[in-house]
């Protein structure tokens, strides 16, 4: 296996100077007048052209993928742009007036005064080479980011539309349904007034899910809004046998998942025993680094509701394309807990 990686590694190589030589013999044809080719002139070039152009094309690539770990094409296009163009720029002509000066005075014996009368066509050729490397480079890597921003804007559209299906089906079940009538109909009969509150709560609860099938991302304060309604018809069907303690302390205008904090807080109610004896207790809380942190004890019902394992993988998958912060799911002895980060605006940018 290493024998055949290294085998790998020498006809990749290979094929890279190749590529270098044939670049700066072409270039050349145009710089260097007919009556100076000899075969001495092409082992030059040779040697020029792999000298200059391949620290150039590894510093090129060393360069890019520094920029893709701290700007990424597809958070900011415009700004990783400005800064490739101008990272590149900068190392290709430092490459030019110090490999090249270099060159031509150890290797060739010209002096700097003889280098800026005579060898300016040289200079010509090394620079005409960055520049096309900078173009060429610049052009395959947008074009390749942009195949992957589709490619990703696509996944995002599913996981999207996953998650609102689901939450949407978890609200129209007959199970939900049939709990929420029966909660209603007992207010009925107990407090009329509370009763019209479950209403206006429980259609609030239907018109947020279908006002949101087409946002990427909703204020906090909206999806917290929302799982507030969620969790007062729930409250009504469990009273104090579920208890949730809300902590949060974030700005209201931060940007979220449409759904997500419902979609913790349910994901918690379904699969644990929630009785007088075994009372539920999730605790909402934040970080100072803008996380939301949603925490429950950890009592597993014997026989437990379709698992919501895709819901979160969804959500995982949305958070992943507007934060580099992850989803984290953390299940302990006694608790389960979910970290999710929030955004200031509504781009990764």
């Amino acid at each position: 296996m290493n024998r055949k990686k290294a085998i790998r590694t020498f006809l990749n190589l290979l094929r890279d100077l190749l590529i270098l030589i044939l670049i700066g013999n072409v270039l050349s044809i145009f710089t260097i007048p007919k009556e100076m080719w000899n075969l001495e002139t092409v082992i030059r070039n040779c040697i020029f052209s792999v000298a200059i152009g391949y620290p150039a094309w590894k510093g090129m690539m060393w360069i890019t993928l520094v920029l893709e770990r701290r700007i990424p094409w597809l958070k900011s296009p415009i700004k990783r742009m400005i800064y490739q163009v101008a990272a590149l720029g900068l190392f290709f002509a430092l490459i030019i007036f110090i490999a090249f000066f270099v060159w031509v005075n150890l290797v060739e014996g010209i002096s700097f005064k003889a280098i800026m009368s005579d060898g300016i066509r040289s200079l010509k050729v090394a620079f005409t080479f960055m520049l096309l490397s900078l173009v060429l480079g610049n052009a395959v890597l947008f074009f390749k980011n942009w195949k992957k921003s589709a490619i990703q804007q696509e996944e995002l559209k599913r996981a999207h539309l996953a998650l609102q299906y689901q939450s949407l089906k978890d609200q129209v079940r007959p199970h939900f349904l049939f709990n929420s009538l029966s909660s209603l109909a007992t207010l009925i009969n107990t407090d009329t007034e509370k009763a019209t509150l479950f209403v206006h709560k429980l259609s609030d609860v239907y018109r947020y899910v279908l006002e949101q099938r087409e946002n990427e991302l909703v204020p906090l304060k909206d999806d917290l809004k929302f799982m507030e309604d969620y969790i007062f018809l729930q409250k009504i069907r469990f009273g104090e046998n579920l208890q949730v303690e809300n902590k949060l302390e974030l700005n209201l205008k931060r940007m979220v998942i449409p759904l997500s904090l419902q979609m913790l807080v349910e994901n918690a109610i379904k699969h644990n025993e929630i009785s007088r004896e075994h009372p539920l207790i999730i605790e909402i809380t934040s970080t100072g680094k803008g996380h939301v942190i949603v925490r429950n004890n950890l009592q597993r019902r014997e026989v437990s509701e379709p698992s919501l394992g895709t819901g979160l993988e969804n959500l995982r998958k949305q958070i992943t394309y507007f934060s580099p912060d992850p989803l984290l799911v953390l299940e302990e002895a006694d608790a389960f807990v979910v970290r999710m980060p929030t955004l200031t605006r509504k781009t990764g940018a």
